[in-house]
């Protein structure tokens, strides 16, 4: 049996040494942020000229309490339904530069996002996602335990509002960190290539869904989104270590490309922070099952008899 179809346990303490000095030797570029921050790195930086800080929340979130001097942050504005139909997708460049803009961010700007409850620890990968597309890659950070963390280390929390000097943002787009369809399906099979479908165990294996067809893209291997985060406390990631060896035994292999994928896009977002954070080169297919499920010249894998349910 292929190693991208089994793997024993001193294969995956092999790889995981492997990838331990991958990672170490590597690392982010000089002077780069890493995808994932502390509350500490946050702390030390939170007075710098150029740091954006941006709140992401359930409404009135901001207002019970916030980071000092963040901004409001929403992801409905960075988030599109195509014309035909495929919903949450990656706005135009200019659709995500205006809303950028009105959160005050330019040009020069650094950004950290952070969750208001861990139950929005998606939408902020997600938002981190979307400027790294927007090309802020190297320059945009998830704040891992979000404000539940900051809280718990009675760090200063402010109530006040904060002015916003609306930037002038134009955008570049980095195309490689979004795929479509066609870039998936041309990559079926190849071992340099792993899938990752972040949806919950039943969506995967094809129990549920609210797709035309149920299943999963073939090959794709299931990491729902929410094992990501510690059980206790539930709002921190787990270590880069447990993540790369969620990886491992998912098929990635260190130097593999990362593709995530879930329902909508959306969920996926966790994974391919996840991933990054642990050192993979990552895609976010953004169409994910909704468009998969919806071409029926592509394949699905999935139990003879989940393909009726639901339908």
């Amino acid at each position: 049996m292929g190693m991208k179809h089994g793997v024993t346990t001193c294969q995956v303490s092999l790889i995981l040494i492997c990838a331990s000095t991958l990672l170490a030797s590597e690392g982010p570029p000089p002077g780069a942020m890493p995808p994932v921050v502390t509350t500490g790195w946050l702390a030390e930086h939170l007075g710098d000229p150029d740091l954006v800080v941006v709140h992401i929340g359930r409404a009135g979130s901001f207002e019970e309490g916030h980071l000092p001097g963040a901004r409001r942050g929403s992801l409905r504005a960075l988030i599109r339904e195509t014309e035909t139909g495929i919903r949450d997708e990656m706005p135009a460049a200019d659709d995500i530069a205006d809303a950028l803009s009105k959160v005050g961010i330019g040009a020069d700007s650094s950004v950290v996002a952070y969750f208001a409850s861990e139950a929005g620890a998606w939408a902020v990968a997600r938002f981190v996602v979307t400027l790294e597309y927007a090309g802020f890659g190297g320059r945009v950070a998830y704040l891992d335990g979000g404000l539940p963390k900051w809280r718990a280390e009675e760090r200063p929390v402010s109530t006040e509002d904060t002015a916003v000097e609306e930037t002038d943002l134009l955008v570049t787009l980095d195309a490689d960190i979004i795929v479509d369809k066609a870039w998936l399906s041309a990559r079926l099979g190849r071992p340099e290539v792993a899938i990752i479908d972040g949806r919950p165990q039943e969506g995967y294996s094809g129990l549920s869904g609210h797709w035309n067809r149920l299943g999963h893209v073939p090959g794709a291997k299931n990491i729902p989104f929410f094992t990501l985060l510690q059980e206790d406390p539930p709002y921190l990631l787990k270590s880069r270590e447990e993540i790369t060896t969620m990886l491992v035994e998912a098929g990635a292999q260190p130097g593999d490309t990362v593709v995530a994928y879930c329902g909508t896009g959306l969920w996926a977002s966790l994974p391919y922070l996840a991933a990054r954070y642990a050192g993979y080169d990552t895609r976010l297919y953004d169409g994910s099952f909704q468009e998969w499920a919806a071409a029926e010249d592509l394949p699905i894998e999935a139990p003879a008899a989940s393909q009726a349910v639901g339908e």
